[in-house]
């Protein structure tokens, strides 16, 4: 009876081997609450930090973004990122929009001063009076591209954030996605033979 018992396990563990990838994946809108994840902002000159933990009554101005604490994963090779905006200009202005990831140390308190942390992933978009967009914005980091970014996330603790710029007369958003993934060979110390 035993035996039976261990064929799915040995099954699952042969079907492994050092070149089977693994991916995690990290859903950051789900961090910012659902009143903050679309709104109006009726400003000439705005920024919007998301998502805000600190605790006070002005959502969108915390500078340290979130800490994320992982296992320290050194078997990480890639991350991957993804902003998605809808984006509607209901002024009468032309409105101009930046969106900007940001990853850095976890004792960081201002991860968007350029001081240690890391821009991984930059975008903009302008809109007519009356007009709609989606900004969707990727971002690839491995050794080629933002090794430093991905040192922090192997690390296992580090933080991130988003910040939104906006010029315009009134400019609605809505926050339709957000996340980083990372993925890596955790079974490479098996031998491929």
């Amino acid at each position: 009876m035993r035996p039976i018992l261990l064929l799915p396990l040995l099954l699952a563990a042969a079907a492994c081997s050092g070149h089977t990838v693994t991916t995690v994946r990290f859903d950051l809108a789900s961090l910012v609450p659902a009143a903050n994840q679309s709104g109006s902002l009726s400003l000439t000159n705005a920024t919007l930090y998301l998502p805000d933990d600190d605790g006070d009554n002005l959502y969108g101005n915390d500078l340290n973004g979130v800490a994320l604490n992982l296992p320290r994963l050194d078997l990480i090779e890639a991350a991957r990122l993804k902003v998605r905006l809808n984006l509607t200009n209901t002024g009468s202005a032309p409105a101009s929009i930046s969106v900007e990831a940001h990853v850095a140390p976890s004792d960081d308190n201002n991860i968007y001063d350029g001081s240690s942390d890391y821009t991984v992933l930059t975008g903009s978009v302008n809109l007519a009076p009356g007009e709609s967009k989606s900004l969707e914005l990727t971002a690839l980091l491995d050794s080629n591209n933002q090794a430093q970014a991905l040192g922090l996330i192997r690390g296992g603790a580090f933080r991130a954030g988003l910040k939104l710029s906006l010029s315009g007369d009134q400019v609605a958003y809505r926050l339709q996605e957000a996340w980083i993934s990372a993925s890596g060979r955790l079974f490479r110390l098996i031998p491929d033979n």
